[in-house]
C-alpha cells in the first residue's frame, strides 16, 4: 500500500506542476504580448457582472465593445476589474494589435499579480523537485516494496 501512495502522490505533484507550468506561460504570452504589440483605444461597457472573491473583495467581469486600428468592431467578453463600470461607461483598453481578441484594462495589475504568484510556485516547485531528486538519488530502495513477516 505504501508503494501505491507514494505513485498517487508523484503523480498528482506531476499533473500540479505541469498546470502551474501551463497557466504561467499562458499569463507570460498574454502580459508580453500586450507589452510588446500593445495598441491603446477607448472601449464601451456593455455589460458588468460581479463575481465574489471572498474575504469581502467584489471582482466586476465586463463585456466590452472596442475598435481597432482598423475600423474593425471587437467585444470582449472576461476583462476583469475591481472598479463598479456600468453599461455604457468608456473606458481605456490596451490590445494586441497582431491579435486584437486579446484586451486588457490599462493600468491593470490583476493579471500581473496573478503571474508573479504562478511564477513563485514554479520556483518552489523546481526546489521541491530538485530536493526530492536528491533524497531519491541517495535512497536507491525509494520505490522498493518493504516486505512484512
Amino acid at each position: 500500500m505504501e508503494k501505491i501512495e507514494k505513485i498517487l502522490l508523484s503523480v498528482a505533484a506531476i499533473v500540479f506542476s505541469v498546470s502551474i507550468i501551463v497557466l504561467t506561460l499562458s499569463d507570460a504570452k498574454f502580459i508580453f504580448g500586450l507589452a510588446r504589440h500593445g495598441e491603446e483605444t477607448s472601449a464601451t461597457v456593455i455589460d458588468t457582472k460581479s463575481h465574489d472573491e471572498g474575504r469581502g473583495r467584489v471582482a466586476y467581469i465586463l463585456k466590452v465593445e472596442y475598435t481597432d486600428k482598423y475600423n474593425k468592431t471587437y467585444i470582449k467578453n472576461n476583462i476583469k476589474t475591481y472598479k463598479n463600470l456600468n453599461p455604457g461607461d468608456k473606458i481605456t483598453i490596451i490590445y494586441n494589435k497582431f491579435s486584437p481578441q486579446v484586451a486588457d484594462i490599462k493600468g491593470s495589475h490583476k493579471r500581473k499579480n496573478n503571474f508573479s504568484a504562478e511564477l513563485f510556485a514554479l520556483f518552489m516547485i523546481i526546489i521541491a523537485a530538485i530536493y526530492y531528486y536528491q533524497e531519491f538519488k541517495s535512497n536507491p530502495n525509494y520505490w522498493k516494496f518493504k516486505k512484512r513477516y
